[in-house]
């Protein structure tokens, strides 16, 4: 990479680390050749990535804001105006939906393509009534946290709507999965990822995929609510404070400097122009 030290490329050597000792089971002198190596070819870097950072300050403008929050209810709307019975439009709530919980839930995209209509969705009453908690316990999550979220009505409404009016379009035969894929399995990460991204593109012109979607979320937050970690550290189920600040800290600077000319400019409006 142009002789440069990347996450990816670190990533895919503490990749192979991992397999060298927890599969292959070398001995210890070769495993500390790997964490060398590892350790080497660590690029540093804490926190957003200057390429996340780029596509995050789409979100500076409150239009785009705006078209991305109604973008479910949006979709869904379209549907209902267009629908033919067809799959491309379950697809198309599908999608919806995903987007939905990804903004008042925000998730990774690996335990929002796994999330199992019986072990992870908890109604207080029949399924498919009442309030509805979304459950992931922590052996399914990357760090360990459980994760727990309950689900305002209008999501809870939307999910109901794909639930009842246009999963059943997506399987065949027995699956329990909320995004059902081939057979009785699950609709891999790569291929909702994509249509997130093409449909959300085509809609709003947004470059979006869904791993930003948690970033999408601190940073909605923390314009409005500048110094707010705790609140965001919880949502995205981080151990560790640090975890959050490291990623987050600075992205209130944008709104700081609004905040900042706004005043500035409410002065200049309150006092006469004395140059004349």
């Amino acid at each position: 990479s142009d002789g440069k030290h990347t996450s990816q490329i670190h990533g895919i050597v503490s990749m192979l680390k991992s397999i060298a000792q927890y599969w292959v089971k070398v001995d210890e002198s070769h495993l500390v050749e790997f964490k060398r190596i590892a350790s080497r070819l660590d690029p540093g870097r804490k926190g957003l990535t200057e390429r996340n950072r780029n596509r995050l300050r789409q979100f500076d403008d409150r239009r785009n804001v705006s078209l991305l929050l109604h973008f479910p209810r949006r979709m869904l709307n379209q549907v209902r105006k267009q629908d033919r019975g067809q799959r491309r439009y379950a697809v198309k709530v599908q999608v919806a939906l995903a987007v939905e919980l990804l903004l008042l839930s925000p998730i990774r995209a690996g335990n929002l393509v796994a999330i199992h209509l019986k072990r992870h969705l908890h109604w207080s009453r029949a399924p498919g009534l009442g309030v509805v908690h979304l459950v992931i316990p922590g052996h399914e999550v990357k760090n360990g946290q459980d994760l727990e979220f309950e689900l305002p009505s209008e999501t809870a409404a939307l999910l109901k709507a794909y639930l009842d009016g246009y999963r059943s379009r997506l399987v065949k035969g027995p699956n329990d999965w909320m995004f059902p894929g081939q057979g009785d399995s699950h609709k891999c990460r790569q291929v909702l990822g994509s249509q997130i991204t093409r449909y959300v593109h085509l809609e709003t012109g947004l470059e979006i995929n869904p791993h930003l979607f948690r970033h999408i979320a601190a940073k909605l937050y923390l314009d409005t609510n500048p110094g707010g970690y705790e609140v965001i550290r919880r949502v995205l189920g981080h151990k560790s404070m640090d975890t959050t600040t490291n990623f987050y800290s600075g992205l209130e600077a944008a709104a700081a400097a609004r905040h900042f000319d706004r005043q500035i400019l409410k002065l200049r409006h309150g006092v006469r122009d004395r140059s004349g």
